[in-house]
């Protein structure tokens, strides 16, 4: 009994090889030529850049936190601008902190920092005028635009 099914094994295993077996006949083939769709650019969404603080918003109470925004820190010759989160009552409600930084030329630079008393980001060749905008989100809900201010570095 063993014997047949092994037999009938052997044989489908050898109709399975024959079958999976190259049938080319050797010559390459030039495959159709395609057509390849051309895409149309379209420009990417401008949005124009302001340099007029807008309004901020406050916090619930117990909720307050404190940034530090230091023009010229930490090298004046590279022109830096260093922005800190320096913690405050509502801390440990942080979620996220969006920072957006408006440079003179007109470069945005867009950053996320952590709620993590002394996390900083330093935006490097920022010499003039810089619109700093800087928007926390709450785990009990809700983002603030805490602020929303022109900043000069030297």
């Amino acid at each position: 009994m063993n014997f047949r099914l092994l037999s009938a094994l052997i044989v489908l295993l050898v109709a399975f090889s024959l079958c999976a077996a190259c049938t080319g006949s050797g010559e390459p083939v030039d495959p159709a030529p395609r057509e390849t769709a051309t895409i149309a650019e379209t420009p990417a969404p401008t949005t124009s850049v302001s340099f007029t603080p807008g309004p901020t918003q406050t916090v619930p109470p117990g909720k307050e936190v404190v940034f530090g925004i230091e023009p010229g820190y930490p090298s004046r010759y590279t022109h830096d601008l260093t922005i800190t989160f320096n913690g405050g009552k509502g801390q440990d409600f942080v979620n996220g902190i969006d920072l957006r930084v408006t440079k003179s030329t007109g470069e945005v630079i867009t950053e996320k920092m952590q709620p993590i008393r002394g996390d900083n980001v330093i935006i490097k060749n920022a010499q003039g005028e810089n619109r700093v905008e800087i928007t926390v989100a709450l785990v009990t809900g809700g983002s603030y635009k805490v602020t929303d201010e022109i900043v000069k570095v030297p």
